[in-house]
């Protein structure tokens, strides 16, 4: 029998003839899973860390994180707590929708007029087709059309409503298609499905007094180093991979389609030659931030309702819609952004890093959690943050017993 159509019970005991061992997992874990996705044979944790507070356009959030990295937890929270005494991040929203694209491949009989006319029926009845997304608010916006030689391209606007869209926009597209190949001159189509071109846009913005910051000196490095960012493609990079570690723990904490969002974030950074996503700026006694990114992300369909521990998160979260949610999430990554430059403009980012990620290397040593939790605060105390410290400590610990 094909891999696939295998139990994910039988797949684990295949492997583990094959010398491959997996870790213990529960029969209704193991059965969740497999509901979930393809060729299961377990899963994979994250920890699920909180921002406490967040005050975006005046509401206070916690916001759910799943990473494995502390120190995205602890710079977020250091960020927004900062955010939250200066009257936080103020947010605004453009979500038009998604954009799908079908291209034609037409021969010379193909009259453009032909499919132009027939537009605003078009989306009639795609739209009648799709009632419950018209129900939900939802629907096909707009269609636009273009010929490039023996190349049709049409360009559908979706609004998805409350969900991300892809699946929905695509089945609308392809419904589309079936009924474009049948206009005269149109020899197939080529393809019909969603663009991950950035379309539903966020834009957050903070202003924070100098003094918050640690003076004018230390805000006026931060912005030197926004505008490096900027200039810099080296330095824009690491700058947006900073802003993506926080945006990314919200988006997998919900549900969501964190590659999408990656996928386009790369597209806005990269116009006009690769540049940073956010800007910091000095304003007489003030430094200003700003932030724009794409949030083609929503609070239902997909995954998000089948998996309770992604419940947990909307549970932490409480009652917030796709354009509140993407609100907060550019909130947590110019949180994130903030932190970071403020490190380096100061202590250095890598001691606090450090710091926080001991915990991680502790945790691989075969030992007592009595044990770990004094060789952790030793660590911390000296200031030494290596795996080979760690087992040094581990070792005097065990002479001393």
């Amino acid at each position: 029998m094909k891999f696939y159509k295998l139990s994910p019970e039988k797949r684990r005991a295949l492997l583990k003839q094959q010398g491959i061992d997996l870790s213990p997992i529960s029969p209704a874990q193991l059965t969740a899973m497999d509901n979930l996705s393809e060729n299961v044979v377990g899963s994979i944790c994250l920890p699920l860390g909180i921002v406490e507070k967040l005050l975006v356009n005046g509401k206070e959030y916690m916001v759910p994180m799943a990473t494995e990295e502390p120190s995205v937890i602890a710079a977020a929270n250091h960020g927004s707590k900062i955010f939250a005494r200066h009257g936080g991040v103020k947010v605004k929203n453009q979500r038009k929708g998604i954009y799908g694209q079908i291209v034609l491949q037409v021969n010379k009989t193909f009259k453009l007029k032909s499919i132009k006319d027939k537009i605003p029926n078009l989306i009639d009845v795609a739209n009648h087709q799709f009632t419950s997304l018209i129900n939900h608010g939802g629907g096909v916006k707009k269609i636009t059309i273009r010929q490039e030689k023996q190349l049709v391209y049409l360009k559908v606007l979706v609004d998805p409503a409350q969900a991300m869209g892809a699946n929905k926009t695509n089945a609308i597209l392809e419904f589309l298609a079936n009924l474009l190949v049948d206009f005269d001159g149109v020899e197939e189509k080529l393809f019909a499905i969603l663009s991950n071109y950035p379309s539903q846009l966020a834009t957050g913005r903070v202003s924070l007094p100098v003094n918050s910051l640690g003076g004018k000196e230390v805000a006026a490095k931060i912005a030197l180093l926004s505008q490096i960012g900027i200039e810099d493609p080296y330095r824009g990079a690491t700058n947006n991979k900073g802003i993506m570690n926080g945006v990314d723990a919200v988006l997998i904490a919900t549900g969501n389609d964190f590659r999408a969002v990656e996928a386009a974030a790369a597209v806005l950074a990269g116009e006009n030659g690769y540049h940073s996503l956010s800007s910091w700026k000095l304003e007489e006694d003030s430094l200003v931030g700003q932030l724009t990114l794409p949030m083609p992300i929503g609070v239902v369909g997909g995954s998000i309702s089948a998996r309770s521990d992604i419940q947990d998160a909307y549970q932490i979260l409480g009652d917030v819609d796709s354009e509140t949610l993407a609100s907060i999430i550019v909130g947590i990554g110019l949180a994130n952004n903030l932190a970071a430059l403020l490190a380096i403009s100061t202590a250095g980012i890598q001691a606090g890093h450090m710091r926080l990620q001991a915990r991680n290397m502790v945790a691989t040593l075969e030992t007592t959690a009595e044990n770990k939790e004094l060789i952790l605060k030793q660590m911390r105390k000296d200031k030494k943050y290596t795996l080979e410290y760690a087992k040094e400590l581990l070792k005097k610990l065990q002479e001393k017993k």
